[in-house]
């Protein structure tokens, strides 16, 4: 599977589970759990990290970017 494929899908995947919890209106801590960019780097570390050693650790971070650009560009329209 290509990397950028997979940063985008788990982008896409922490993007929904924010976007969930924050939906249920429970109380529990603002970060990570209703923040994109925590919930990116957090739901993405372990994978990338197994598959890509060190370098998952800066993947984990693009996909934390990403998953908070989604969450402007959706907010902006």
């Amino acid at each position: 599977m290509n990397i950028i494929t997979q940063l985008i899908g788990w982008a896409s995947i922490a993007h929904l589970v924010t976007d969930f919890i924050y939906y249920l209106d429970i109380k529990i801590p603002q970060k990570p759990f209703q923040c994109n960019l925590c919930m990116g780097w957090w739901i993405s570390l372990f994978p990338l990290v197994y598959q890509y050693s060190a370098d998952g650790f800066l993947y984990a971070a693009i996909t934390g970017v990403l998953s908070e650009l989604i969450w402007r560009i959706i907010n902006r329209l």
